[in-house]
């Protein structure tokens, strides 16, 4: 009895201290200062592929400085014009039966061009990659011919076996229903 109270104890312990050696990384992609919006090219070099998907899936969700088939996060992402096949095939192979990647792919990832009567631009974006689950942080400016609204994160996300899952997500909500 003493031995397999030494063992439940010690298998307690080992996990315990297991979830510390864990490395919590916080890319931050997009920043704003002074009302500019900067896309970090560093922080973008960083990412693993999976999380390259995650933020080419943001970029084809939201705006960043688009002009008619550009905008520069997914120009930074070296994903060339918004829609390219580099970037529907990323979010096609790491978001499989996800309804608003579906939608994106279908209109492909068309965003209007900033200072048109409508049209989102993002403020902040960050990517935290927590293991298993991500986290993504973002304010998402929408224009709507006068109307200016925010669209806030954080959206999680499962990942395994190479696919994302949607565990919580506020942008383009209105599809998950």
């Amino acid at each position: 009895m003493k031995k397999l109270s030494i063992f439940i104890f010690a298998v307690f312990l080992i996990s315990c201290n297991s979830g510390k050696n864990m490395q919590v990384v916080n890319y931050k992609i997009i920043t704003t200062e002074n009302e500019n919006m900067e896309i970090d090219s560093i922080e973008i070099s960083k990412l693993p592929k999976h999380l390259k998907a995650v933020a080419a899936f943001y970029a084809a969700m939201g705006g960043t400085n688009c002009t008619n088939e550009t905008c520069e996060l997914t120009t930074a992402l070296g994903l060339g014009n918004q829609g390219s096949q580099s970037q529907i095939d990323l979010i096609k192979t790491y978001f499989p039966n996800d309804k608003v990647a579906e939608t994106l792919i279908k209109q492909d990832c068309y965003l209007r061009p900033s200072g048109a009567s409508a049209f989102s631009d993002f403020e902040f974006l960050n990517i935290i990659d927590l293991g298993q689950i991500v986290k993504v942080e973002y304010t998402l400016m929408t224009y709507d011919h006068g109307e200016v609204k925010y669209i806030k994160g954080p959206d999680y996300y499962s990942y395994n076996q190479n696919v994302f899952a949607k565990t919580k997500r506020n942008l383009w909500k209105h599809l998950d229903r």
